[in-house]
């Protein structure tokens, strides 16, 4: 009867939400900390007279404190590869105290709630589904979501940086308090969610890279704490084998955050999927073009006959060199595709250059094309 109530009183309260965002931002944020204060509450007090055990292994609470303190050094570090913005929050101590504290109730009443209706529902892996889409509708934004909804490339950014991040999160969360440890989850969400509150100057990310580092980075704890149970359920003790499992979690690891890295422009080499023919037979459309980045030095002295990728009118183009101008001390090449009769019209300036071809890969750029070209003609609907 108490799993039903409750979650009768979360659906309706995930109505109550929607209306709320969609008219009154500020009355929202007031109901919204309110509600789960008073969730905590109930829910405290129900946990200490209904005996509920959950899971708070001492080492694994450490093992997620230095698991969030990784999260955050490499939140920076994604700063220092991109850059730095000023944080849009003021940092007088009184407003960062109505900024944290809020969200600090709010998580805490939602991980109690979820610590609750999980462990009373653990055998049913239905409900904890169902469980866990409503913990993800609590915390979507619906303004934004109906704000971008008439934007398709917008609708798209908005569900690869928020929507898909929150499924992951909210997977790791469920698993976490089924088989490791609650707390280890709040200290987790505290990390994760106030930091922004609390720095001057935040990483100058776009929807790309908030996306992939908010789905990646639930994905590979997760991973991690797998393996861990599987090593304490199992006890391996094959010391060859426990080497060689070691070796192979650390290769696919290294692959896995190198092509993330790579993904997000992090290293000096970058890529691009090829959207015309125009370098046939070189490369083709649907090809993905692998370039590196060149210092100011090099962009005046690039030799002729090499194929650049530089911007134009905010598309990426990649053209051989047929030509170098100099103006005034200003560095101009010509450029053109080998496929096409006439070089292009326009020079090409250093500051539009994006780096040097190196190689290509057959075919792996449909998706993206495909993606680009939706959207491009969604637009040209509107």
């Amino acid at each position: 009867m108490k799993n039903k109530n409750i979650l009768i009183i979360i659906i309706f309260y995930i109505c109550i939400e929607i209306v709320l965002n969609l008219i009154n931002s500020v009355a929202y944020q007031m109901v919204n900390t309110l509600f789960w204060l008073l969730m905590l509450i109930y829910l405290t007090w129900d946990i200490k007279n209904s005996y509920i055990k959950f899971k708070n292994n001492i080492k694994h609470i450490i093992f997620m404190i230095i698991i969030s303190s990784i999260y955050i050094i490499n939140y920076l570090y994604i700063g220092f590869l991109l850059g730095f913005s000023k944080s849009p929050y003021n940092h007088k101590i009184w407003i960062v105290l109505m900024n944290i504290v809020p969200k600090i109730i709010i998580i805490f009443g939602i991980e109690t709630t979820r610590l609750v209706m999980v462990l009373r529902n653990k055998n049913n892996r239905k409900l904890l589904i169902f469980i866990n889409i409503l913990f993800i509708l609590l915390e979507v934004n619906f303004k934004m979501l109906i704000d971008v909804y008439s934007d398709k490339e917008l609708l798209f950014q908005y569900i690869c940086s928020s929507i898909i991040p929150l499924i992951s999160c909210n997977i790791l969360y469920t698993y976490l308090i089924l088989n490791a440890s609650y707390l280890g989850v709040i200290i987790y969400r505290l990390c994760k969610e106030i930091i922004v509150f609390l720095l001057p100057i935040l990483p100058n990310t776009d929807w790309f890279v908030i996306g992939s580092f908010g789905t990646l980075s639930p994905a590979i704890i997760y991973v991690i704490f797998k393996y861990k149970f599987y090593k304490e359920k199992n006890h391996i003790k094959e010391k060859r084998k426990n080497f060689v499992e070691k070796i192979s979690y650390l290769v696919t690891f290294i692959l896995l955050f190198t092509l993330i890295c790579f993904m997000l422009g992090l290293f000096n080499y970058e890529s691009i999927a090829i959207l015309s023919n125009s370098m046939m037979p070189y490369f083709d459309r649907g090809d993905v073009v692998v370039f590196k980045k060149m210092k100011d030095s090099e962009l005046r002295n690039i030799p002729e006959n090499s194929i650049i990728i530089y911007s134009i009118e905010g598309q990426n183009v990649a053209h051989r060199v047929i030509d170098k101008i100099e103006k005034n001390n200003v560095v101009f090449y010509r450029t053109k595709g080998d496929n096409n009769n006439l070089a292009d019209r326009k020079l090409v300036k250093t500051t539009q250059i994006k780096g040097i071809y190196v190689f290509h890969i057959k075919y792996i750029g449909f998706p993206s094309i495909c993606l680009y070209e939706y959207f491009n003609n969604e637009k040209a609907k509107v």
